[in-house]
């Protein structure tokens, strides 16, 4: 494996326990949650989380974004960055308290009181937690990210479960959620961000609007297209169905999205240090190891969660979930891999050349289309029109952010790379379908054993990534390297 290979695979392994670690523990939240809440109280906590998420992605994720795109570009002195990042993140938590309390204040809104109180709750802390690890992140600290990742999920299912078990009901992991993220949150602004004033550099700020706002509005306008359906649902089907869709989404995304995430979030930060020292070449050439693990960790990924729904469902989610989510599943495994690649790989063409707005159209052309899809389609085909309607908008913004980006930076495609992981996956599923049927944990766990397995056989014998030369190499402990090299001294 070349020497630049190999440090990126390093770096991605890295990134890839820094999130799996904790994604592992955010993961049992959900069989556990499923467990101990009917699908009426799943949907109602599915309902107030994915709203957050969305004013999450809408109000605070631009800072985020930023901070990891202008950091390399401040040669050692973030002062003017982070002061400006930090009293914008204030100044909107303040904001939200203001609505909050205009809330409380309308006679006629009490019904909403509690519910908007808990949201923001949730939405002052997250932002300001995950602005925090983005310091880690973009100053390459797998291990520090990884430890304030490790606590949030830790402190989020744990509590999650106690205040459930304590009679709270789906308010339960709400609450745990608000107190998982501010406890690391307060630890990390003591770390990194103590002597951080308060105060707003203008010229910092109008470059950081210029290029987060419209990344703001993408990453809300996926949102949309992830999680209208939900809302959608919820008024046609009603509430359970609603949390029913919201488990069978949530459970899939997050396996196959946290392998994704992980590798973008060891390879985008190189990149982007790249462009700003190096030049276009340079970044592409980081951005081409990025979409060959992004293809190397999704396909085989989405086929697994394909054949072994049955299973997975039988062994995570509760029994009233699980009939309906082995259905949509297969469906939900293929809009995450293709928005996942989307927005890990090819939206990067308009950041690298602060072209963001174009990312916002492209988004908002597939999210009407989601949301016309999904009311067209869930009354008559119910939670399955609304994965299949999820996947047609995923497909119509990969393929337009593919067109239009090349026209400002085109990004490489590891074809050759990309039959290997192609014909590799086709090999595994064929191993994995005389499996299906199997249930249980000791099954799933053989049959994602003998997957991986001769998956990984079949890339080393496909010389994937040099892979073979490597093994070669260290089962004959480099004898086959020296005795070449002798032969051609000697000749």
């Amino acid at each position: 494996m070349q020497t630049g290979s190999k440090n990126i695979v390093r770096h991605a392994g890295a990134y890839l326990l820094a999130r799996g670690v904790p994604g592992i523990i955010s993961f049992l939240a959900i069989p556990l949650f499923t467990r101990l809440l009917d699908p009426d109280g799943y949907g109602n906590y599915t309902l107030v989380t994915t709203t957050v998420g969305l004013i999450n992605a809408l109000a605070f994720q631009w800072l985020r974004l930023s901070f990891v795109r202008y950091l390399p570009a401040c040669k050692g002195k973030p002062e003017k960055l982070k002061s400006t990042l930090l009293t914008c993140q204030l100044l909107l938590v303040a904001l939200g308290a203001l609505v909050v309390l205009g809330i409380w204040v309308i006679p006629t809104a009490h019904a909403w009181r509690s519910v908007s109180l808990v949201c923001w709750l949730v939405t002052a802390v997250q932002p300001t937690f995950e602005l925090f690890c983005e310091q880690a992140r973009a100053t390459i600290q797998p291990r520090y990210y990884m430890g304030l990742q490790l606590t949030r999920a830790a402190l989020t299912t744990g509590l999650g479960v106690a205040f459930i078990k304590l009679g709270m009901g789906w308010w339960g992991p709400l609450l745990g959620m608000a107190v998982a993220n501010a406890l690391p949150a307060i630890y990390a602004f003591g770390h990194d961000w103590r002597g951080t004033r308060v105060g707003i550099d203008p010229a910092t700020l109008r470059a950081v609007c210029r290029y987060g706002i419209p990344l703001s509005l993408t990453v809300a306008l996926a949102i949309v297209i992830s999680s209208s359906d939900r809302y959608i649902i919820a008024y046609f089907l009603g509430k359970g169905p609603a949390g029913i869709y919201a488990a069978a989404v949530d459970f899939t995304s997050q396996t196959l999205t946290l392998l994704m995430m992980a590798i973008s979030l060891a390879i985008l930060p190189l990149a982007m240090k790249a462009y700003e020292e190096h030049g276009a070449d340079a970044a592409r050439e980081q951005m081409r190891h990025n979409a060959t693990l992004l293809l190397a960790v999704g396909v085989p990924a989405v086929v697994g969660l394909m054949l072994l729904a049955g299973n997975i469902s039988h062994c995570f989610l509760g029994k009233d979930f699980r009939q309906e989510a082995t259905r949509i599943m297969p469906i939900i495994a293929l809009g995450t891999f293709l928005a996942g690649y989307k927005a890990y790989h090819l939206d990067s063409a308009f950041q690298f050349v602060h072209r963001t707005i174009y990312q916002v159209w492209i988004v908002l052309i597939a999210a009407v289309v989601n949301v016309a899809l999904n009311l067209l389609m869930v009354r008559p085909y119910g939670i399955i029109g609304a994965a299949g309607a999820s996947v047609v908008a995923y497909v119509i913004s990969m393929l337009l952010t593919a067109a239009y980006g090349r026209k400002h930076f085109a990004l490489p495609f590891p074809t050759a790379d990309f039959l290997k992981v192609l014909a590799a996956s086709i090999a595994m599923a064929a191993a994995l379908y005389v499996l299906r049927d199997y249930r249980g944990s000791l099954a799933l766990a053989l049959q994602v054993g003998a997957g991986g397995m001769l998956y990984g056989l079949m890339l080393v014998s496909l010389n994937f990534l040099d892979l073979r030369s490597v093994v070669v190499h260290r089962l004959t402990g480099g004898r086959s390297q020296r005795t070449a090299v002798v032969a051609a001294a000697a000749s």
